[in-house]
């Protein structure tokens, strides 16, 4: 029986659609007629012949172009062109040669080393934590399989956008990971394609396309495909499997296509969610013209790591000269009225109502954790001032939290508490390892450390040591 011809995307039509102007098609037509006596061809042709030409495009196999990178520590990246066959029901990416038995080390490029030069296949996990073995168990791998046209299934749709293969498993859900491990990845890896390209996602969480749906809009005019649950063959000419990722909520430039930055992401934020607001304020200017109060927000939290004298520090805080709000950013966004927001949005809601807060702000202190990926939002020039839990957390805190904002055009300060300022301190006595000597914890398991330092540790904020921070932070903004 005749296999039936391969579907075509939207995108794929939309793309072939005629753009030659009328005299343009009336005079490629005259010359033909005056060639072969039959002007256009290609467009009188029969259902038959027009099939033929359709399956010789598909079954023509030019020879693949391969580069991959499996050196970095973060993850794990390959991009290829040619013919590429995409079969999610069983995580294969097929890479298409026009002869039997070619190998790797005949397509892929010399960063590759990971891979045997004999090799005719290789797994990958489409995850930016490559150094975490715990998380990356539960990530599915994919196989990229070198085949000819006899070893590959048939196409069933056939996509003129490239893909991008990639997972949305791991830490989905925690806010900071989000971003870090999703957002700015795909960011780096598609923003050059100009929204033409399409995500091909394993373990595919449908609520994190909804929350984030402005952001994903933005890199994509074309369908998350749920790669786990589309048994179908999807055929492209370019593909990406893995996502490239530089370092903790930043970007290198210099590795990054077309050299996107950080301050490139931030203004992608702002057109998405139509911030406002580019710069921060300037306090001489405003002082000198009678204006405003620079805006610090106060990000709090609901469990540990909360500021217990939250009432001293806005009062503090206004003293120097701001005008204080304090807010968790994760209550329910808000309808006209007053309503809650409708129960089911995915969260989308509450991203633009946080995005639109943070954007209001001059200046954002916050305890370590995952709050403090809201910097993103705050206009260049702004000042982020992170405190610092006990733990020898400093080095974490700085990769982490510290030098993303000087990478987005704004000032950062770190505040590293004492034991005093510890509610730790309550628990344990002076004299425990808990305070003398953090090493030999980190040392036994980071699960530990999460459980003393970052589950069982308030702050109780000095003023005395504080205050100054805050004048700093002001000063900042002159």
């Amino acid at each position: 029986m005749k296999a039936p011809l391969p579907l075509r995307s939207k995108s794929f039509k939309k793309s072939r659609g005629a753009s030659c102007s009328l005299p343009l098609l009336l005079l490629i037509g005259a010359v033909q007629f005056l060639v072969i006596g039959k002007p256009f061809p290609s467009l009188l042709m029969d259902s038959s012949r027009r099939a033929f030409f359709n399956l010789a495009e598909e079954e023509f196999i030019p020879e693949p172009q391969v580069s991959c990178d499996f050196n970095d520590t973060r993850s794990d990246y390959c991009e290829m062109t040619g013919a590429i066959r995409i079969r999610g029901s069983t995580s294969e990416v097929f890479v298409m040669t026009p002869r039997r038995g070619t190998t790797a080390g005949d397509v892929v490029g010399d960063n590759a080393t990971w891979i045997a030069a004999n090799a005719t296949s290789w797994k990958m996990q489409p995850y930016t934590r490559k150094g975490e073995a715990r998380i990356m168990n539960g990530i599915t791998a994919v196989t990229v399989r070198l085949a000819d046209a006899d070893e590959a299934p048939a196409c069933e749709v056939m996509h003129d956008v490239p893909a991008v293969v990639y997972s949305n498993g791991g830490y989905c859900g925690n806010y900071y990971h989000d971003f870090n491990d999703n957002i700015i990845p795909l960011f780096i890896t598609t923003r050059h394609l100009g929204g033409e390209v399409q995500l091909l996602v394993k373990q595919k969480q449908a609520w994190w396309f909804g929350k984030y749906g402005e952001i994903v809009g933005g890199l994509t005019r074309h369908e998350a495909l749920d790669l786990d649950g589309d048994a179908r063959v999807h055929c492209y000419r370019r593909a990406f499997v893995g996502l490239r990722s530089h370092k903790d909520l930043s970007i290198d430039p210099r590795r990054a296509p077309n050299n996107v930055s950080m301050v490139d992401f931030k203004r992608f934020l702002m057109w998405r969610y139509a911030l406002p607001r580019e710069h921060a304020i300037r306090t001489d200017d405003e002082v000198a013209g009678g204006g405003r109060r620079p805006r610090l927000l106060i990000i709090t939290r609901r469990s540990r790591r909360r500021f217990m004298n939250l009432e001293e520090i806005v009062a503090a805080a206004e003293e120097v000269g701001f005008e204080v709000t304090a807010s968790d950013l994760m209550s329910p966004a808000k309808k006209q009225g007053g309503e809650a927001a409708v129960v089911g949005d995915g969260g989308q809601a509450r991203m633009a109502d946080a995005s639109a807060t943070v954007n209001a702000f001059d200046v954002m202190v916050a305890v370590h954790g995952s709050g403090l990926t809201n910097l993103v939002f705050l206009p260049m020039n702004a000042v982020v001032v992170q405190v610092v839990p006990l733990g020898r957390m400093e080095g974490l805190a700085m990769d982490e939290y510290g030098v993303p904002p000087r990478d987005m055009n704004m000032r950062y300060i770190q505040y590293n508490i004492t034991a005093e300022e510890s509610t730790l301190s309550e628990l344990y006595p002076r004299g425990h390892p808990v305070f003398l000597d953090p090493g030999p914890i980190h040392k036994q398991s980071w699960s530990l450390v999460k459980d003393i330092y970052l589950g069982k540790q308030d702050v109780r904020l000095d003023m005395a040591r504080f205050r100054p921070v805050l004048r700093k932070a002001l000063h900042l903004l002159r």
